[in-house]
């Protein structure tokens, strides 16, 4: 019992990390809005499986070598910032070329059809590419974990922060297709599309700059 103090923590700290808008944030609800809800939701089924990732990997001291490799952590930040700002362009684009076809833009295109797994494997890249979230997981199992520390304690990390991302990863996938969103988002397809792109330009420019 003596480490459950120290899990809410860590609990707190990686939801309130999770529910800030952030890359993951304007992935799923992009997807959802723009494509279709399988490609929110196969999205969002990367990024949960990428917290099973770094969390398993930090409690096995993976992350410490990305911590502490500033050539690893160069490669992850530019290969993340490049994927985050060609995403912004494409939103970017999408806005541009939708210029003059009035309210109705139609949100559903080509891109639906595609297989879950690339959905499942952008969500992945999206997760796995910013290496900020070594830090953050090392800062997190910082606090939990103790040279004596029991080996349920690193599991109940692991299935208690990856069980809070894929519920609310999935849960963002469904509101932003649904009906009521969806019509909100045809009268100002191209302002959100213009938010978000410029959104994801920003935060890829930021995590290269950084």
């Amino acid at each position: 019992m003596e480490y459950v103090p120290y899990l809410l923590t860590a609990y707190a700290i990686f939801a309130m990390t999770v529910m800030s808008p952030g890359p993951n944030f304007l992935a799923v609800t992009s997807a959802s809005m723009t494509v279709s809800r399988r490609a929110g939701l196969g999205i969002a089924l990367g990024i949960g499986t990428g917290t099973i990732c770094w969390s398993t990997m930090t409690v096995l001291g993976l992350t410490a070598i990305l911590a502490a490799s500033e050539e690893v952590a160069i490669a992850l930040r530019w290969i993340g910032g490049g994927y985050l700002i060609y995403m912004g362009f494409m939103a970017l684009r999408s806005a541009y070329k939708s210029r003059g076809q009035g309210l109705e833009v139609p949100v559903s295109d080509a891109k639906a059809d595609r297989p879950l797994w690339r959905y499942v494997r952008r969500g992945l890249l999206v997760q796995m590419s910013n290496p900020k979230a070594a830090l953050f997981w090392f800062s997190i199992m910082s606090i939990v974990l103790r040279p004596d520390a029991p080996g349920w304690v690193g599991l109940a990390i692991v299935l208690g922060t990856t069980t809070f991302s894929f519920g609310w990863h999935l849960a963002l996938a469904w509101f932003f297709s649904t009906e009521a969103v969806m019509r909100v988002y045809r009268r100002a397809y191209r302002a959100i599309q213009g938010v978000m792109g410029t959104a994801f330009v920003l935060l890829g420019g930021r995590l290269i700059a950084n």
